[in-house]
């Protein structure tokens, strides 16, 4: 509130007025711009993203305060002088602001968002210097944390419905893409590999084109740059157990994304699968070892393309379907660990609409049971394990259809059949029962999707889902239950593309 202070002199005439002062907020006086005075927040302020303050709210009170002043003048009686006083103010300390503004804290509220929901898993050493926490919430001007900033505004943007700062992300995603070519330029001069805060500044970028663009190709270049930069660090550069985690979702980042080329790609290599694990070797967790597998994945796929061309290349053959076998061999021997280890950690519950309220709203649920797990981190590994299972059994479907139905190769027929394995009713089955493990991916939506961390459940459930997608053509019920799952996960969990990865690839 403004006010116009005057005095008034003994002789009763009025001095000059005080200049009147400036309604606009503090932020704009102290930054010298016009402020348009709109309240609670400005309009420059707001689309600055500057915290807008106006300062507290004074009560200006007029109380003109009488004192006397004898004075005596020769032959006169006293006088008796009236002077007002200048006005006091009075602050009223019980006055509490509409609204409570947290535009300084911005920042940090969005990447802690994005961290609890997204990023949980990645568990650091409390002494790495990159981990994730460091790079996000201390080092604020390094290219990795801008990554992060502008990653964090597009996911909180999405979900909470913000269009400005989608708008904001979107110009801060822009910028940050220059600096890491131009860091990617210097520091190639100066540095033999880059660093892994400059791995995680390009994974930032993958995961903002999943979030934000309808494009599956922008997401796939960012794919291509993080495995470009992990094959400039080398195997030996990740050792060291604060770099496992990034490897860990590195390989995830780089094989789907070969998957989806059906390009081959170096985490094939023995030496990609070993060397990280070499300094402790007891180290490495089914999880890992899964991943294993799921690199060989788009060489086969690769080779299978070449048969499917070629028609008549029977050493090309056999070649493949030995690595076919081990990769089946080697994914069953992890199946009954992880069986063993965690064989307490799935339940098979009735499916009902307060368990599942999130993606089913009105409408009665599509299976009458669902997986419920002690854990997000083991209801992720079961679903890959049936991922993985899918994918080999599709290759296996193609690999036969390649070989010339005149000249049948033994190898091709020679896979055991479900007589041959040992039957777990929560976990997978064998590489036949490919309907089932589709239909096993399906039955965990409810519970990952619903997880107090759920952005995390449906990021994992993309790919999963569109393998799944593609071997229930004979359920088209299914299919539409799996596509009305996408879209809800797009709107709801701020995975944009959602809406996309069932029309391509």
């Amino acid at each position: 509130m403004s006010t116009v202070f005057t005095f008034q002199s003994p002789n009763g005439k009025k001095d000059r007025q005080l200049p009147r002062r400036s309604k606009g907020c503090l932020t704009c006086r102290r930054r010298k711009v016009k402020c348009d005075e709109k309240r609670p927040i400005c309009e420059r302020c707001r689309k600055g993203f500057h915290p807008c303050e106006y300062g507290e709210r004074f009560i200006f009170v007029n109380e003109p305060k009488v004192f006397t002043s004898e004075v005596k003048s020769p032959g006169r009686k006293c006088n008796t002088l009236t002077v007002s006083q200048t006005p006091t103010i009075r602050i009223n300390s019980n006055y509490v602001p509409p609204t409570l503004h947290l535009h300084g804290f911005q920042n940090e509220i969005v990447i802690s968002f994005l961290v609890k929901q997204l990023f949980v898993e990645v568990q650091s050493p409390p002494d790495d210097e990159q981990s994730i926490s460091r790079l996000l919430l201390w080092d604020r001007d390094s290219t990795a944390y801008l990554s992060g900033l502008c990653l964090a505004e597009a996911f909180f943007s999405s979900i909470h419905r913000m269009t400005e700062l989608k708008s904001h992300a979107s110009i801060l995603y822009g910028q940050v893409v220059q600096r890491l070519k131009t860091d990617l330029v210097e520091k190639g001069n100066m540095q033999p590999s880059p660093s892994r805060a400059t791995i995680w500044s390009a994974l930032f970028l993958g995961v903002y084109e999943m979030i934000s663009s309808d494009s599956m190709s922008n997401w796939l270049k960012h794919c291509h740059g993080v495995a470009a930069i992990t094959h400039m660090i080398g195997p030996h550069g990740f050792q060291m157990n604060e770099a496992k985690p990034i490897f860990q979702i590195n390989r995830s980042f780089i094989s789907i994304g070969a998957i989806a080329d059906r390009k081959r790609t170096f985490l094939e290599q023995n030496t990609w699968k070993q060397i990280p694990w070499s300094l402790e070797p007891m180290s490495k967790t089914i999880a890992e070892s899964l991943q294993d597998i799921l690199c060989d994945v788009p060489g086969l796929m690769e080779d299978v393309d070449v048969l499917l061309k070629l028609r008549q290349c029977g050493m090309l053959v056999h070649r493949v379907a030995s690595s076919l076998r081990c990769c089946f061999q080697e994914l069953d021997v992890l199946r009954i660990s992880w069986n063993y280890i965690y064989a307490d950690s799935c339940w098979e519950v009735t499916n009902t609409s307060i368990l599942c309220n999130e993606v089913f709203e009105g409408r009665e649920p599509h299976f009458k049971t669902m997986l419920v797990f002690s854990s997000l981190e083991r209801a992720i590994e079961f679903v890959y394990f049936n991922t993985a299972y899918l994918l080999l059994h599709s290759i296996l479907r193609q690999l036969r259809s390649a070989n010339d139905p005149d000249t049948p190769t033994m190898d091709l027929y020679s896979f055991p059949d479900d007589a041959g394995y040992e039957k777990y009713a929560l976990t997978f089955r064998s590489h036949d029962d490919r309907h089932e493990n589709a239909l096993a991916v399906c039955r965990c939506v409810n519970y990952m999707v619903d997880h107090e961390r759920g952005a995390s459940g449906a990021f994992n459930l993309l790919f999963p889902l569109k393998v799944a997608y593609n071997h229930l053509i004979q359920f088209p019920d299914t299919q539409k239950w799996i596509a009305d799952v996408m879209e809800r996960i797009s709107s709801t969990k701020g995975l944009f593309i959602g809406t996309q990865i069932l029309s391509h690839y």
